[in-house]
């Protein structure tokens, strides 16, 4: 690695219509988000056939992860520990979140 090489983060802070979407729909408080809430992102399209570009978003408690000793390489540790998944939606881009409570099977 050199000194100037640049690697995008894996783990973001939740901002823009994400904490509004959360803090509107969801209960979240503004306290906990800043503290704890954490999402991964995945860029995409949500649907296939019109090419509507969308950021996926996996939402979670930071602090659980810890407590689990997960280390979040991307959005594929969440394949295996999808029960420290809490919100999973993605983002339009004019900012819109649509964000739902993930299914655990």
């Amino acid at each position: 690695m050199g000194l100037f090489s640049f690697k995008k983060k894996v783990v973001r802070e939740i901002s823009d219509g994400v904490w509004g979407h959360l803090v509107s729909d969801h209960g979240f408080t503004v306290d906990l988000l800043a503290k704890s809430i954490r999402c991964v992102e995945k860029k995409g399209f949500l649907d296939e056939k019109n090419q509507k570009p969308v950021t996926f978003l996996r939402v979670f408690n930071l602090q659980e992860v810890e407590k689990r000793g997960v280390e979040i390489k991307g959005w594929e540790t969440f394949e295996q520990y999808p029960e420290l998944v809490l919100l999973e939606g993605y983002l339009t881009p004019v900012n819109t979140a649509f964000l739902k409570r993930r299914e655990n099977k």
